[in-house]
């Protein structure tokens, strides 16, 4: 057990939750605290210590990470577990001890060791130890070990052995790690330390009384689940909830670090042997000077300012305090939390102490008021297809934040179903669904179908026919039910193309429905139509439409005149630069045709000879390669000027394309009449 008891607990929605510890002491003492080796880094990251009357606490000390065996290697004793009074005094030999055998004087004098001897006894010889001591008289004197009362007398020893035996004792102890609070100060004074650790987050549970009474409100009852499972029971201890998630995070502070360092290697020098003495000539070997940097000093660290926080009494300090007063309860039960604002955190402080017994739960009460709501129904399809689902039209009307958890809902002292609540801000209203209603069954019917086209727009050389696709969504809902009660339909809302059109305002929107609310008459069947439409467009490119396209646009009415005439001249535009591309591709044609005939003529000359009657057929043969050369050339004069006139051609469609601007809706044949 602690000799600082909890006194404070507040715990988070995040995991962690603060401790406060407070205690009464007179003039100098140490106080000490035990975690578990997990929890050391989280406590050297927070832990407060405040001496509250003007005391100090001079330094704080726990146990290392080091190994037992390392952390004894420098202290010369070893205790064996059985014979530890003989196994440590010849360890010790030499120290300045006190002997006092049974019914003699006290002896001082120095250790010389254990003599193992045999007395005979009338059971036979038995083995007896007795210790040697050298007096400070000179006289060297034994008594029997185990009869006798012994003193250490050196200091050092002393303090070696109650080091092996703390530390022996603490490594029991496999997941304990001590703190050591050295409180210095004069008269009664009052020590006050905190700390945050890893901590089970609270719960919220509540419950929903629905028609408790002519004419009354219903009511919401919350409660925090708190699960204790540290090793120390929390004995009266002030409890906060806090809800909100502050930033926290795990850091390693327990284990040693260490900074690797160069090596420096000794520079070693070998035995030197007698000098033999040889002609010499005059050399002169001039050694090295090796200068070495000074190393900067370091500047010393600035000292870190403290600053010292107003303390308030009990219930104060980080977060859960506050003064408000216990609110009235709306029955006889009183209010047992306080409720605060902090930041963006809600706290819940339990105004009575609570007590949770070491690795146990406990319910705690924080809320019961009345609030505004009603029962109501909510059909969603996704949730499920065939009926609606039985909710309480929740607004938060307690003037508190209510963290999110699961409710059970009673109605007239009767359980009818459970549901989740989400964290609700006060004046939040959320529906709260509990139950399926089964005597209200749902069809719904969906028509869909593409409108027809309703403006066309002409931009950068694309014609844009602009339509309408509607989707019409019909919900029947046949209830069986003897009252009348309130339908909320959520319908979806795919994305932000789709709306509304010739339906009833929806009475909210959120992020994936339309949200209607309508009554719901007793005993029939009631229809609601939701009609949506989105406007959807198709393209076409002007530099490559057709006579027919044309035609069929001007047919449906879907340009003007004017607008007519000028598509009318880009077509003719691009039909003039079709034509001198085709003329190209037939000049191209050509050229291939006259290379394939000149492989096959130039293959015919290289098989004639010199004879006479091959000499006509090869002039015959060199006749039509002029001609072809001749023809080629003229190819090419024609390609480069058609080229020039389809280039030109091109810029007067481009130029037509640029300047050509429409945007106007389609008239139907009645308006336009």
């Amino acid at each position: 057990m602690s000799d600082l008891p909890i006194r404070r607990v507040v715990l988070y929605k995040h995991g962690v939750g603060y401790f406060e510890r407070e205690t009464n002491l007179e003039g100098d003492q140490s106080l000490s605290l035990s975690f578990k080796q997990r929890e050391v880094s989280d406590v050297l990251k927070s832990l407060t210590v405040l001496d509250l009357n003007g005391g100090i606490v001079s330094a704080v000390s726990y146990d290392s990470t080091t190994p037992i065996e390392q952390l004894l290697a420098e202290i010369a004793l070893s205790i064996p577990d059985s014979g530890s009074l003989k196994g440590l005094l010849p360890q010790i030999k030499g120290a300045r001890v006190s002997v006092k055998p049974a019914g003699g004087s006290a002896v001082q004098g120095t250790i010389l060791g254990i003599d193992k001897t045999d007395a005979r006894t009338e059971h036979g010889l038995e083995e007896t130890h007795r210790l040697s001591l050298l007096t400070d008289a000179g006289d060297i004197r034994t008594f029997d070990l185990f009869d006798l009362e012994l003193t250490l007398l050196d200091d050092g020893i002393k303090r070696d052995l109650d080091f092996y035996l703390r530390t022996q004792l603490a490594s029991k102890k496999k997941d304990a790690r001590t703190f050591t609070l050295f409180a210095q100060g004069e008269g009664k004074r009052t020590v006050r330390v905190s700390y945050v650790l890893e901590a089970p987050v609270w719960k919220a549970t509540y419950r929903i009384l629905l028609d408790e009474g002519e004419g009354s409100s219903p009511l919401i009852q919350g409660w925090a689940v708190v699960d204790n499972t540290s090793d120390e029971d929390w004995q009266d201890v002030s409890l906060t909830l806090v809800a909100g998630l502050p930033v926290s995070f795990t850091h390693d502070l327990y284990t040693p670090r260490y900074v690797r360092r160069p090596v420096v290697e000794v520079k070693e020098t070998t035995g030197v042997l007698p000098p033999m003495a040889e002609a010499g000539v005059e050399d002169y070997e001039q050694a090295e000077m090796l200068t070495m940097g000074a190393f900067a000093e370091a500047a010393p660290a600035p000292r870190t300012a403290m600053m010292r926080k107003k303390l308030r009494g009990e219930g104060g300090g980080g977060y859960g305090g506050g003064g408000r007063k216990p609110e009235s309860a709306v029955s006889s039960v009183q209010a047992q939390t306080r409720e605060r604002q902090v930041g963006d955190l809600f706290e819940y402080g339990i105004d009575k102490p609570v007590t949770v017994r070491r690795n146990q739960s406990a319910l705690v009460p924080i809320l019961l008021k009345p609030f505004a709501g009603r029962s109501v129904l909510l059909y969603q399809k996704s949730a499920r297809a065939e009926n609606p689902i039985r909710c309480v039209e929740f607004e938060n009307t307690t003037g508190l934040t209510l963290e999110g958890g699961p409710v059970t809902v009673l109605e007239q002292g009767s359980y009818v179903g459970e549901a989740m609540l989400d964290t609700l801000k006060p004046t939040e209203k959320r529906l709260v669904g509990y139950a399926v209603e089964l005597a209200v069954r749902v069809l719904d019917n969906i028509d869909s179908h593409s409108d027809r086209v309703t403006r066309v727009t002409i931009r950068n050389g694309t014609l844009k026919t602009h339509y309408a696709e509607v989707q019409k969504t019909t919900y029947t809902f046949n209830s069986k039910s003897e009252k009348e009660q309130v339908v909320y339909l959520d319908h979806p809302r795919d994305d932000s193309h789709w709306k509304l059109v010739e339906t009833a305002k929806p009475h909210e929107t959120t992020e994936n429905y339309w949200r209607f609310r309508f009554p719901l008459p007793p005993g029939t069947a009631s229809k609601f139509v939701v009609q949506q439409q989105q406007t959807l467009f198709q393209s076409f490119g002007l530099a490559d439409i057709t006579d027919k396209q044309l035609a069929a646009w001007v047919s449906a009415k879907y340009l003007d005149k004017a607008t007519e005439k000028a598509l009318k001249e880009v077509l003719a535009q691009r039909q003039q630069v079709g034509r001198i591309e085709e003329k190209l591709s037939q000049l191209n044609d050509e050229r291939n045709k006259i290379h394939a005939e000149q492989k096959r003529i130039r293959e015919n000359l290289g098989a004639l000879g010199d004879r006479a009657s091959e000499k006509a057929l090869r002039e015959r043969f060199v006749a039509t390669l002029d001609k072809q050369e001749d023809r080629l050339a003229k190819i090419t004069e024609e390609e480069v000027k058609l080229r020039a006139d389809r280039d030109e051609a091109r810029e007067r469609l481009n130029a037509a394309l640029a300047k050509l601007e429409y945007d106007a809706p389609v008239l139907t044949e009645h308006a336009g009449s």
